[in-house]
């Protein structure tokens, strides 16, 4: 395997593996925080979890083995434990271990829009079309409602110990909130609608991003600017972000194809690549659903709407200084 060692902004590393984890397209996917696991929703095979490298899914799950519904959105919990997946009126929960279904729901009023979930699958979290979320304790049945936005929820991301939601709506602003008690920590207004939200898993930092070049990093607790994204593009939209598990790097992903790494303390730009296309080259076009940067292994791990999931190698090292 080539090791690319990235030393400033440089062309693409050498991909390690490429491999088909849905063969009509991928509508929804995420990766674990290791790189172990990717889940991705499918029209054919319904949900898929991948093992890293496997040529066979794991496990194949129905959402609903009554009725064919279309998955828009899964979430794999920060341990690995748990994965969930959401149609516009039902979620479920499944062992990653064993396979197992963890639970089924349908909701009432208003429409799924996104769901994330905490550790071991204390917490889940659901953003609806019409701006409301509901944290819900699966074991106790406990369940709060927030209503920190006015219109719908685009993005969310959740700390590790659910006690944190990230989220981003077409109301111009993000919220960071407390699950146990409802209330806001921090309320981030932007200029445009919220296209993109990443939390630090040990809750060092937040990322936002907005639909008119608006890319902003803050440290937290405090909230204040730590950088901002800095990019010549009008119009840029990140289709995924993630902060690698030491805070130094943020890795994104576009609708247009391209994976960036960025230095979280400055905001510089260290490389940009692209994600491949099918072969024939349809569609013609394919996003970033996920991506990960595995640092203990020098990875990026990514799954893209075009059902391919890639794999290169990357050293970082010396990038910082």
């Amino acid at each position: 395997m080539l090791l690319v060692v990235i030393t400033g902004c440089q062309p693409a590393p050498e991909k390690v593996k490429k491999t088909i984890h849905a063969e009509n397209g991928t509508y929804a996917a995420d990766i674990s925080n290791d790189g172990n696991y990717s889940l991705v929703s499918t029209d054919e095979a319904g949900l898929l979890l991948w093992p890293r490298y496997a040529t066979n899914a794991k496990y194949q799950w129905q959402h609903n083995e009554n009725t064919v519904s279309q998955i828009i959105d899964v979430d794999i919990s920060a341990d690995g434990e748990v994965a969930v997946a959401a149609s516009r009126k039902e979620f479920s929960m499944w062992d990653i271990n064993n396979g197992e279904n963890l639970g089924f729901w349908q909701i009432g009023s208003g429409d799924i829009q996104k769901l994330v979930v905490s550790k071991k699958g204390g917490t889940v979290v659901l953003g609806k079309q019409d701006g409301t979320q509901v944290a819900f304790n699966p074991a106790s049945g406990r369940r709060i409602e927030f209503y920190g936005h006015t219109e719908s929820i685009n993005v969310l991301d959740i700390s590790p110990n659910g006690f944190y939601v990230l989220s981003g709506s077409n109301d111009h602003s993000a919220i960071l909130w407390d699950t146990r008690s409802g209330q806001i920590v921090h309320r981030w207004p932007l200029e445009g609608r919220i296209t993109q939200v990443a939390l630090h898993p040990d809750g060092n930092f937040a990322f936002i991003s907005d639909a008119i070049d608006n890319a902003v990093i803050r440290s937290l607790p405090d909230g204040e600017i730590a950088s901002k994204l800095k990019f010549i593009e009008r119009h840029k939209i990140f289709s995924a972000a993630r902060f690698s598990a030491s805070g130094d790097y943020l890795i994104t992903g576009s609708p247009s194809r391209q994976i960036a790494i960025w230095d979280t303390s400055t905001g510089e730009e260290l490389t940009h690549w692209r994600v491949d296309l099918r072969d024939g080259g349809r569609p013609s076009n394919a996003a970033v659903l996920a991506v990960v940067f595995d640092e203990k292994q020098q990875q990026v791990i990514s799954e893209s709407s075009a059902g391919l999931a890639e794999w290169w190698n990357i050293d970082l090292t010396g990038s910082k200084e």
